[in-house]
């Protein structure tokens, strides 16, 4: 595309800068989605620069073929060499901005444009210009959609200050690329930023990448044409095969279960969380439907648990058999009250120690004096001198609902307490919250929803960030989506999800929300502070097999008697 490519000019009411309207010099002129630029004088002692724009929708009709004219469409005939007269062609276009040139900031015109003003298309090498960012401090994400291809390949930056502190959504349908989309953040935020960041794996996708006890690579790299990025995933994989030998790279834990074992082939570390850094007010949550005499029982048999064995860890075991036994140790002790006392002489106790039970055995990631020692989050996240990335996959597959958030509910909770200790601080660390609908649901307590919620409010001066990722934003809790300053939006097409963005974000435009139905897989819409615009986004390739992938099930069936 030439720089100066006419492509047609501003008509109508130029007041409203997400709703400009063009008409088109020809049908061939301009598509959907491509950026275009306007001259413009903003004050009159100023230069005249050009305003970014992106084309959001097309009309084109033809009096010919209208259709008002119903069946009669069927006798129009036209004679050879006849012109096809009648026809219209508008776009919208939704501005962007200008670049400031004191600042290098991107500007919103406040003086309407002229009417009647000139729109030309937009080469690679003015998007490279507008969009530049510091790559030391920014990771590439992908390419502009529209400048993906050949020559004017125009590369899309994250600023990862701005990314990892301030928040980050991706919201998505199912099956739109949002786990490859967060698998190619966080590979990158390893690797090249040398970051830590903590998995969160619902369903074991990002395990893969270290099944076997090994890491597994993408060697399919023939298809990327952009060479600059595929040097880049090749920069990565080497980056991550020296972490792992630096102690750094994949780590992988899980559950005190054998299938964990097998699956990675004993490479894997077993949770050993500590049960009594939960506060009282936290067991509603994590022993739902606990009568008030059963509260009673669970608080004295945990202070007692306290009392007995004064010295941090506390083995599980011992909580677990002070409420399975008969209880005379309990009643004997001096600093129950008489409701405690009743409590402990009815079947509360029993029934509180059965739903005690359940969780233990569900969970599977308490520690235990067989385990050694406790899991030690200085070690999970790494200290402030430590300078080698890692990508922590806690691997939750298989496990119930309630086990899920209270395991992810332990371990956040544990990097938000070492993170602010002054004495002893932690790395900067990025959580990412996969099914975020299942941990901070709207209008539900969970155990998880608490100690989100706190680090979306709190983890910024602590330097914990985090990612939530679901397919159903609707059902996530706004406390937590509105916190979310850069938001990663791929197709989506249910209209309660689609307003529920509108009403969290003043990020994104009607414009914006009309555009997410018809983007295709790997294709997203990012706006936000660690990006200057709202952009339309080809996700680029990931340098480790990890994330979502359905399988091929007509290969797996086979054939019968094959």
């Amino acid at each position: 595309m030439s720089q100066e490519k006419y492509i047609g000019k501003l008509i109508g009411n130029t007041g409203n800068p997400n709703d400009l309207k063009m008409v088109l010099q020809d049908s061939f002129s301009a598509r959907r989605g491509e950026f275009v630029k306007i001259l413009h004088q903003e004050r009159p002692d100023e230069e005249p620069t050009y305003v970014l724009g992106r084309i959001t929708s097309i009309s084109r009709s033809n009096i010919l073929y209208n259709s008002d004219l119903g069946e009669g469409l069927n006798s129009i005939e036209l004679l050879p060499g006849t012109q096809m007269t009648g026809e219209t062609l508008f776009a919208s276009i939704d501005l962007v901005g200008y670049k400031e040139s004191a600042t290098g900031q991107i500007r919103i015109p406040r003086r309407p444009l002229d009417p009647g003003s000139k729109v030309y298309g937009v080469d690679y090498e003015f998007l490279s210009k507008f969009y530049q960012f510091d790559e030391n401090k920014s990771i590439a994400i992908g390419n502009l959609i529209g400048y993906e291809r050949g020559e004017n390949i125009v590369p899309v930056y994250l600023d990862v200050n701005k990314l990892v502190t301030e928040h980050l959504a991706v919201l998505a349908m199912t099956g739109s690329g949002k786990s490859y989309t967060v698998g190619r953040i966080i590979e990158r935020l390893v690797a090249q930023m040398n970051g830590t960041v903590v998995v969160f794996d619902t369903h074991g996708e990002y395990g893969k990448a270290f099944e076997k006890g090994e890491i597994h690579f993408n060697t399919n790299l023939e298809h990327i044409e952009d060479e600059k990025d595929r040097e880049s995933i090749l920069f990565i994989q080497e980056r991550f095969h020296a972490l792992q030998a630096a102690g750094g790279g994949i780590h992988v834990y899980t559950p005190q279960m054998e299938e964990f074992d097998y699956k990675y082939a004993g490479k894997n570390k077993h949770l050993a969380l500590q049960f009594d850094r939960f506060e009282m007010d936290d067991f509603e949550e994590i022993l739902p439907g606990l009568t008030e005499p059963q509260q009673r029982v669970l608080d004295v048999a945990i202070r007692y648990w306290k009392y007995k064995y004064p010295n941090p860890p506390r083995d599980i075991k011992d909580l677990r058999e002070l409420l399975s036994g008969d209880l005379e140790e309990l009643r004997n002790w001096d600093e129950i009250t008489e409701a405690e006392a009743r409590a402990l002489s009815g079947r509360s106790a029993a029934v509180a120690s059965m739903k005690l039970n359940r969780v233990i055995n569900e969970a599977r990631s308490f520690y235990t004096k067989a385990i050694g020692e406790p899991t030690d989050i200085y070690k999970l996240i790494g200290e402030m001198n430590e300078k080698y990335g890692r990508l922590i996959i806690i691997d939750l597959q298989g496990l119930s609902d309630d086990a899920k958030q209270i395991v992810t509910a332990l371990v956040s909770s544990e990097i938000m307490r070492a993170a602010a200790d002054k004495q002893r601080p932690i790395r900067p660390c990025f959580l990412v919250y996969e099914e975020g609908h299942n941990y901070a649901p709207a209008n539900a307590p969970t155990i998880s929803k608490k100690i989100i919620k706190k680090i979306a409010a709190e983890g910024r001066k602590f330097g914990v960030g985090f990612a939530i990722v679901s397919q159903r934003p609707s059902k996530l809790d706004a406390d937590v989506t509105s916190q979310c300053n850069t938001i990663i939006t791929m197709r989506l097409k249910n209209p309660d999800d689609q307003r529920f963005i509108t009403k969290t974000s003043d990020m994104l435009t009607k414009a914006d929300i009309d555009e997410l139905p018809s983007l295709s897989t790997g294709e997203a819409l990012i706006t936000g502070r660690s990006t200057p615009a709202p952009l339309l986004v080809k996700v680029g390739t990931k340098a480790l097999v990890h994330g979502g992938q359905s399988p091929e099930v007509v290969k797996e069936w086979g054939v019968f008697g094959g």
